[in-house]
């Protein structure tokens, strides 16, 4: 059975308060429309038709490039009928069905749909997806027929909505696509609100003689995001459920609610991840790795046996081999470590390459920025660069070198060297107790 898929995203967005597009609002670092178009491609749909406003055409065609999906604009707000029906003139495939998604409903499961399709395999031509309300809500709710059948959607603005003791609508929608496309013609927008309703469709296809079911799904599969309070429960509902997955696969976290992942997070069995740890998108880790608080790492791919942290910083670009250190007040960025090589304190690390069993003494910095241009510093085997360095790139430091602490280097350094780049010490003797002997008088001076 092939099936096209519309996504429905004209909305203002205006209770979200933002000049951001509603749909380009995040969860777990992933756009809410994105969410919607990997579920119609899961699917295997044909075709994909987002359904954009004047407003939002441009930065949602700039936020998705790339993906497989083609846009039409809804010129004036006249309702999801109308959405549809222009979505259905984009269409260059005829599948025989046609799945309506949301842009903003971003936790609809493969398996609904797959049921809804198994609903249209036994012969109905529309199937409506619907739940059970906890709490009072104004989605539409379901008046049904015998055998299971749907005959009309009850709007909370009609007269028997209050007595209605249905499943609410959620919107989702898989139809017949040649019926669809017959009815969506014939529907009217004499209402209130001047609108074609997507729902009165149901009614319509009872009076036509068409078939309508519903398929039921749990409540917080349907849950959408239209305010930055809804936002922010969907982006609850993604950690909890993201946590619960990590730790059945052997993950471990003391204190989970205070960790929070993106979307495409993976980390491996056997790790650790202490309190109060934020993954942005593009993280991998590999196994028996211990991830310390107050760490901030996105972009970033970790090997096995790696210690990350407390407070440590790794940017987009970062690959950290076996064994590696990183501990506190360390920032990488753009940069490879390999195995057993440590940075453990107060150092930053930007646009590098560290050879392994390499030790990066406290302080040190890695100079990639001259002001106009990111330069790269690589670093070979079995070099010690002692604390409170400058490396300044570009710059290449040999295996088995050392670089002595408090220098700035800013020429290559050959293998097996030592590397000296200070002013020489000199020692004033006497001259010390003269100094403290001056400031002491002048700060009783200051105190009297």
């Amino acid at each position: 059975m092939t099936v096209s898929t519309i996504i429905l995203a004209a909305g203002k967005g205006t209770r979200m308060k933002s000049p951001t597009p509603k749909i380009l609002h995040k969860i777990a670092g992933k756009h809410l429309i994105a969410f919607s178009i990997d579920l119609a491609k899961d699917v295997k749909s044909k075709e994909i038709i987002v359904v954009v406003n004047d407003e939002n055409e441009q930065s949602t065609k700039t936020a998705l490039l790339g993906e497989q999906a083609m846009f039409c604009s809804q010129k004036r707000p006249l309702g999801t009928g109308d959405a549809v029906k222009i979505a259905l003139k984009c269409f260059k495939i005829k599948s025989k069905y046609t799945l309506v998604l949301y842009g903003d409903t971003p936790f609809i499961k493969n398996n609904t749909i797959k049921k809804m399709v198994s609903k249209a395999e036994e012969g109905f031509e529309f199937i409506f997806l619907g739940f059970q309300a906890e709490t009072k809500n104004s989605y539409g709710k379901f008046k049904l027929g015998p055998k299971r059948t749907l005959i009309d959607i009850i709007e909370k603005n009609e007269p028997e909505y209050n007595s209605a003791k249905s499943l609410s609508n959620s919107g989702i929608l898989l139809a017949k696509s040649n019926i669809l496309g017959d009815l969506i013609q014939k529907i009217r927008n004499d209402n209130s609100r001047g609108e074609y309703y997507l729902t009165d469709i149901v009614k319509m296809a009872t009076k036509y003689g068409h078939s309508s079911t519903y398929v039921q799904c749990e409540e917080d599969e349907c849950i959408g995001v239209n305010s930055q309070l809804e936002s922010s429960i969907a982006e609850r509902k993604f950690q909890d459920g993201f946590r619960k997955k990590l730790m059945a696969s052997g993950v471990s976290m003391p204190s989970p609610e205070t960790c929070f992942f993106s979307h495409d997070t993976v980390i491996e069995g056997g790790c650790v991840i202490e309190p109060y740890v934020f993954f942005g998108t593009g993280v991998k880790i590999q196994s028996s790795t211990i991830i310390k608080s107050y760490s901030h790492i996105e972009g970033t791919h970790i090997g096995k046996n790696c210690q990350i942290g407390p407070f440590a910083r790794l940017r987009p670009g970062t690959n950290l081999s076996g064994e590696v250190k990183v501990g506190n007040f360390v920032e990488v960025k753009n940069a490879s470590l390999a195995s057993k090589t440590k940075a453990n304190h107060l150092t930053y690390i930007g646009d590098a390459k560290i050879g392994a069993n390499t030790n990066i003494g406290a302080g040190t910095i890695f100079c990639n920025y001259d002001g106009k241009n990111k330069n790269r510093t690589v670093v070979g085997n079995n070099v010690f660069i002692g604390s409170n360095a400058s490396l300044i790139a570009p710059l290449k430091i040999g295996d088995a070198s050392i670089v002595a602490a408090g220098s700035a280097i800013n020429r290559d350094v050959p293998s097996e060297s030592l590397a000296i780049a200070r002013p020489m010490q000199q020692n004033k003797l006497g001259l010390g107790k003269k100094i403290m002997l001056k400031l002491q008088k002048v700060t009783n001076k200051i105190w009297k």
